[in-house]
């Protein structure tokens, strides 16, 4: 009897959605947490007794994305010029199991902070973006 080795997560089994949506092709995301420890100690000891929290930084950077023909700016994920940054648009990035479609990661009150595109010869478009959350949950990664 044949069966299927599951214990390691692959790429091949991973989706990215951007608000619910696949948008698009994407190669590789990246995502950084840093919650800016501080250093604690006392007067008269220059020996640190803890390292307190001081604030949550989420980032999410996208590499060598190829989108579905205006998906992002359909779905409000990206901005169009400064008035439309102004409008304060959030939505939430999803690292999701193509196996149960249980959340891996979620990024929530994402907000497009740059990005790049890049036209080639003899290529397809590719786009590079870096987002940035206001909170991440989950803990399938």
């Amino acid at each position: 009897m044949s069966s299927i080795n599951l214990k390691a997560r692959t790429g091949n089994r991973v989706i990215v959605k951007f608000n619910g949506l696949q948008i698009g092709l994407i190669q590789s995301v990246r995502s950084s947490d840093d919650y800016g420890l501080e250093p604690a100690s006392g007067i008269g000891d220059i020996h640190v007794q803890e390292y307190v929290p001081t604030m949550a930084r989420h980032s999410i950077s996208v590499s060598s994305m190829v989108l579905f023909v205006g998906a992002m700016r359909e779905a409000g994920i990206t901005a169009l010029n400064g008035d439309d940054v102004l409008q304060g648009k959030v939505f939430d990035i999803v690292v999701q199991s193509k196996d149960d479609g249980s959340e891996l990661r979620k990024y929530v009150g994402c907000s497009f902070a740059s990005g790049d595109i890049e036209v080639q010869k003899h290529g397809i478009i590719a786009s590079n973006a870096q987002f940035n959350a206001l909170d991440a949950t989950g803990f399938g990664l």
